[in-house]
């Protein structure tokens, strides 16, 4: 048996059903009108982090660069410190010859062995350091090799104090005339 429902219920009936569809499309209109705010919060978003992302690889690409351009530096200032040492040294073996006769013997051997070895430690020629400019060409470190000096500084007797204030009395006139700096 089926029961009979009156115009007045069916219209009660589809009045309630179309409330409830009401009721859900407002809470899904109400949720799709947040889901498009969170969206084009999240794209701004999106846009911001591909925005910096460039930034950062533009900023790496110029730290590389110029770190590159340090390296460099840095590399043409060791060659030109290295060059400036050599010099010292070919100046300082001259000296040393010449003074061979103006100064005690066992003066002018240090001042020999201190030559000779800073020519082995700028890599000139072989020394007692048994460095050569051929055999690290690429591997030059002056900070090393000077270090290393530094060590081996009290096994050659050179002392920079006694060359600062000797110890004996120092005639001026005799070494600037022993060093060419004087004409007789």
């Amino acid at each position: 048996m089926v029961k009979k429902i009156t115009q007045q219920e069916a219209e009660k009936l589809i009045a309630g059903i179309r409330e409830a569809y009401e009721i859900k499309i407002r809470q899904l209109n109400y949720r799709l009108d947040g889901l498009t705010a969170e969206n084009r919060v999240l794209r701004a978003s999106l846009a911001e982090y591909k925005s910096r992302e460039g930034k950062v690889g533009k900023a790496i690409v110029a730290a590389e660069e110029k770190g590159e351009e340090i390296v460099q530096m840095y590399r043409m200032s060791a060659e030109t410190e290295l060059s400036s040492l050599r010099l010292f040294a070919d100046k300082w073996k001259r000296l040393a010859a010449q003074m061979a006769g103006a100064i005690p013997a066992d003066e002018a051997k240090k001042y020999a062995e201190f030559a000779e070895n800073l020519s082995a430690l700028l890599g000139k020629e072989r020394g007692r350091f048994g460095m050569n400019e051929q055999a690290q060409p690429e591997q030059f470190d002056p900070k090393a090799v000077i270090e290393k000096y530094v060590e081996g500084e009290e096994e050659t007797g050179f002392n920079l104090d006694d060359v600062i204030n000797p110890k004996g009395e120092l005639d001026l006139e005799k070494l600037c005339r022993n060093l060419g700096l004087m004409d007789d």
